[in-house]
């Protein structure tokens, strides 16, 4: 078997105090937008108007804009050729019964502050221009927070929509709040999240899903007997949302349903997407916007270990939580790959979890806390899974993947993904992560992969009969090149489908999740070794957000081996490869390793930069670090 190499990198637990580099100006590049994937109707997202002078208001509240600003956005698209649409316009045109103007773009105000009817609404019948406004239902009849100050009346909204110009919105009943999340108190948005209830632990999804369903009956009913007519828009607090929340705000006759994720064309044609207006951005800002030509940051990942930072006692975990922040921060990281799983011995085999799940055993309930802290700080947060490394085996042995002889077994100790009880428990572990966590997405371990002596185990045995029609052995396989091929594309396909799987219960919870997975760098450089792993770059392109490359040249160094070809020369070779896929240049992430695992040393500070310059001088974007030395001072 060429080319089988150990990847000893899970969970090092080393607290010295090496240098990590500092990732600013290694990613100064920034990825343009992907036209395929945006919305052709723009639409924006304001919130307050205030007046030209209000200064104040401005520096409290990044959201709000002045009414003279607000007016350069109108005469700016009237001088463009854009106009504004109503949501029943856009229904006409998607259901056949008329045509959009040329130039269409769709603007709505949030939350019903009284400014939609004193500054507002005068420009809308100034330009004649439609717009949605979402109302805060619940603060409709009673005291609005003290940010919000003074909410628009029932009859200001009457007058205004009778005019023709507004659409009025349900922005939910009381679900524009933060809920506790868990035990250490954070707070997070009510609509996606589970509420922790003090010494009763969390809701169960059942009263969970029971709150958004009240909330749409009580916001409809409200709605109706002050409007005398029901709404059938729906605006997202947050922009966050689930899909049985889009479900039932459908089955309560919301027909159009408005969220917050910049320009990204959503499948459901009833859902639009929206640029937040923040900052009181210039003409040149929404020119931007409306061309599609505005920058996206490339990502700058650094991969941490829970393991690392966890402590029994609350004072010091907090203080390492504090810890992690500030090192991220200073090396310009915008991404952090978060371990979800305790694995202290670094041996790869998964006993523990760091979330809430009746599943398996969990150390400690805190990935939703680091998670929520790092958030807040931020960053995004992709959940770091393992898929096959936990200890299902102990209870049903056929559930183990096999070797065609007992010395060929890979690193990793792995379930099959060929037991239907494996891919049932892999599914349960996603669910509770994504239900309990707000993670932004999700990195696939690199222990979703099988060497070419695998699988042997009763279950893929089973398939291999039924898809072949032949036995699975050695002899076989060595016999037949052509059936080994199918035999190593089916158990590739088998991987990724598996995975899919997994996201689609993810975004169950989190619909906007993004998804990544690891891939060995011979994949990219030896393409042939997809018979030594089932792992295949070009489908890997094709399924993820991101492709996580693990470009560790001391661990290539000391497993396999590099002959003559320097670390530098390996890593210039690998990035220029990665890259003559054209999808690779948005998708692909270049993982540098942070530690030497051999000789138990950091990579120091200037080795990286050398490093990182190799990966932009090869036209590389997003860049990643395992491990963070948190503790480094």
């Amino acid at each position: 078997m060429k080319g089988l190499f150990k990847y000893v990198c899970l969970g090092i637990m080393v607290i010295f105090s090496g240098m990590f580099f500092n990732l600013n100006n290694v990613q100064a590049k920034e990825n343009t937008v992907d036209l395929n994937n945006v919305q052709k109707i723009p639409a924006f997202c304001y919130h307050d108007v205030v007046a030209d002078n209000d200064t104040q208001i401005l520096e409290k509240d990044p959201y709000a804009i002045t009414q003279k600003r607000l007016e350069e956005h109108f005469e700016l698209f009237k001088k463009n050729g854009y106009t504004p649409i109503s949501l029943k316009q856009y229904g006409d045109y998607l259901n056949g019964r008329g045509k959009l103007p040329d130039k269409p773009i769709l603007l709505s105000f949030d939350d019903g502050r009284e400014s939609m009817y004193t500054r507002i609404y005068p420009l809308l019948k100034k330009y004649n221009y439609p717009a949605v406004f979402a109302i805060i239902l619940s603060y409709m009849d009673t005291m609005p927070p003290a940010d919000i100050n003074k909410m628009v009346t029932w009859q200001q909204l009457q007058e205004m929509r009778d005019s023709g110009l507004v659409e009025v919105a349900s922005h939910t009943y009381n679900l524009h709040n933060f809920v506790v999340a868990n035990n250490y108190g954070d707070r997070y948005q009510n609509v996606a999240t589970i509420w922790w209830r003090d010494s009763n632990g969390y809701e169960t999804e059942n009263d969970f899903n029971s709150r958004i369903t009240n909330d749409m009956l009580t916001g409809k009913s409200l709605f109706d007997e002050n409007m005398g007519s029901s709404s059938n828009i729906l605006v997202w607090p947050f922009g966050v949302y689930t899909q049985y929340a889009k479900e039932t705000a459908k089955k309560a006759g919301y027909e159009y349903q408005l969220m917050l994720n910049d320009d990204v064309k959503l499948d459901d044609k009833s859902c639009l997407s929206r640029f937040i207006i923040y900052g009181n951005p210039s003409n040149n800002d929404i020119l931007k916007m409306l061309n599609h030509s505005y920058p996206r940051k490339a990502m700058t990942a650094g991969q941490v270990d829970i393991d690392m930072i966890y402590d029994a006692l609350p004072e010091q975990f907090e203080r390492n939580i504090s810890a992690t922040i500030e090192k991220l921060q200073s090396m310009n990281v915008n991404t952090v790959f978060l371990q979800t799983f305790a694995d202290e011995d670094g041996d790869g085999d998964v006993d523990e979890v760091y979330f809430h799940t009746d599943k398996m055993k969990v150390k400690a309930d805190v990935f939703n806390h680091v998670t929520v802290k790092l958030k807040e700080a931020g960053f995004q947060v992709y959940a770091w899974m393992p898929v096959l490394c936990y200890p299902w085996m102990s209870e049903n042995p056929d559930n183990a993947i096999a070797a065609s002889e007992p010395d060929k077994l890979g690193w990793y100790t792995r379930a099959t993904p060929f037991s239907p009880q494996v891919r049932e428990y892999a599914k349960g572990l996603v669910r509770d992560l994504a239900l309990y966590a707000p993670i932004d997405g999700i990195l696939f371990q690199d222990d979703l992969y099988m060497n070419d002596f695998e699988d042997f185990s009763p279950y893929a045995k089973k398939v291999f009969k039924e898809k072949f029609g032949e036995n699975l052995t050695r002899e076989n396989l060595e016999n037949d090149k052509d059936l080994m091929q199918k035999w190593t594309k089916l158990k590739t396909d088998t991987l990724n489908n598996l995975t899919l799987e997994l996201i689609d219960v993810a975004k169950y919870y989190r619909p906007e999740l993004k998804t990544a997975r690891n891939i060995y760098p011979v994949v990219i450089t030896q393409p042939e070794s997809e018979e030594w792993f089932a792992q295949n770059y070009n489908d890997y392109l094709d399924l993820y957000d991101y492709v996580v490359i693990m470009a560790y040249p001391e661990m290539e160094r000391n497993e396999e081996g590099l002959g003559d070809i320097s670390n530098e020369e390996w890593l210039d070779n690998l990035v220029r490869l990665s890259l003559q896929n054209p999808r690779a240049q948005k998708k692909a992430v270049f993982k540098l390793q942070g530690y030497d695992w051999k000789n138990n040393i950091w990579i120091d500070d200037i080795e990286q930069h050398k490093r990182t310059d190799i990966i932009k001088n090869a036209k590389g974007l997003n860049i990643a670090q395992y491990p963070v030395n948190v503790f480094d001072n």
